[in-house]
């Protein structure tokens, strides 16, 4: 297969499935039709181009970064596949959209690591010197708190659709506190809020439903300074789980399917390309133009090898040239045979 259409065949995997991928590349003559595995291996051997420092850096006053993931199986376990995405505010013309925003995935990765690579990202192309706020928005889960510990003087705002979802969980059962526990959160009474949902606890007559309060009452007491982030700062907003949904769900867990460690690694890096608006033949290409170079450094090592291993036998490759070796045996061709060996050595 040429490149070409190995780059065709990666592209078209983001989008469908493999078997669909091999069957629309071939719809023009089915003889020529791939297997899955050779689509599998295209995408595995995906690896996205390394992006151009721009000229300038960019200034702005805010920076909206938000996180959220993904739930997939991966070598029959479950795993996450991880989304952050920056954006500079939202512009509602023509319709609403993040304006230049930039999305990262890993499945892989070490939280350490991905929020490394999202800040060498931001340090390269945005002034962060002359930033004046810097909001991380999220469900509040470990990962995405450690980003505080990378981004400098940020804000941590935690998600209101997890929020409510929590809310409504614990007072299933007891609908009418909800109003007193949103009350609570608008005036940042922690105090109230907690009072209510002890309110909810005490209703609760089964077991997972007190298992339920009592998770509700934990995420809130743990995330709080997200929660009063958020009231003070009302236009901050978060479409992480949307994303999630967009980007990542559609082509890795919306139907049942498995993956392996790079299959996952490698297609969420295809549709966080495709989420940036670029191609991904054209990043498969730009991968594909170095081969040749390693190929080439390849050749000289075998030459190399070859030129040493005649340089090993040189002093052999002359033994039938002296004539007193083609004669019999006597001490002079003994000797000049000793002589031979220690200079082998």
């Amino acid at each position: 297969m040429c490149s070409e259409l190995k780059a065709e065949l990666a592209a078209a995997c983001g989008e469908m499935s493999y078997e669909k991928a091999t069957r629309q590349l071939s719809r023009y003559n089915p003889a020529l039709k791939v297997s899955k595995q050779t689509a599998g291996n295209c995408v595995k051997a995906f690896q996205a181009k390394p992006l151009a420092e721009p000229s300038e850096k960019r200034r702005v006053d805010e920076l909206y970064l938000e996180a959220d993931e993904d739930h997939l199986k991966v070598g029959g376990r479950r795993a996450q596949a991880r989304l952050v995405y920056f954006h500079e505010g939202v512009a509602e013309s023509p319709r609403p959209h993040l304006i230049n925003a930039r999305y990262f995935t890993t499945v892989q990765k070490k939280p350490e690591e991905f929020w490394f690579e999202v800040l060498d990202y931001l340090d390269a192309h945005y002034d962060l010197d002359g930033l004046q706020e810097l909001y991380l928005s999220g469900d509040g889960a470990s990962w995405i708190r450690a980003g505080q510990e990378f981004l400098p003087d940020s804000t941590f705002i935690l998600d209101k659709f997890h929020l409510s979802k929590a809310i409504i969980a614990a007072t299933a059962h007891a609908s009418g506190l909800r109003k007193g526990i949103y009350r609570g959160i608008r005036q940042r009474n922690k105090q109230h809020v907690m009072q209510h949902l002890a309110e909810a606890l005490e209703l609760a007559v089964t077991e997972p439903k007190q298992k339920c309060v009592l998770a509700t009452i934990k995420y809130i007491e743990n995330n709080w300074d997200g929660i009063e982030n958020g009231v003070k700062n009302p236009h901050v907003g978060c479409s992480a789980e949307g994303h999630v949904s967009h980007i990542l769900s559609a082509r890795l867990s919306s139907r049942p399917m498995a993956w392996s460690q790079q299959g996952a690694e490698k297609m969420a890096s295809i549709r966080s390309v495709r989420a940036n608006g670029e191609s991904v033949k054209d990043h498969y290409l730009a991968m594909c133009q170095q081969a040749p170079v390693i190929s080439e450094i390849k050749d000289q090592v075998k030459n190399e090898l070859k030129r040493l291993r005649q340089k090993r036998h040189l002093g052999k490759e002359s033994l039938n040239n002296v004539p007193i070796y083609s004669g019999g045996s006597n001490l002079t061709r003994m000797a000049l045979k000793g002589l031979n060996s220690i200079t082998a050595v």
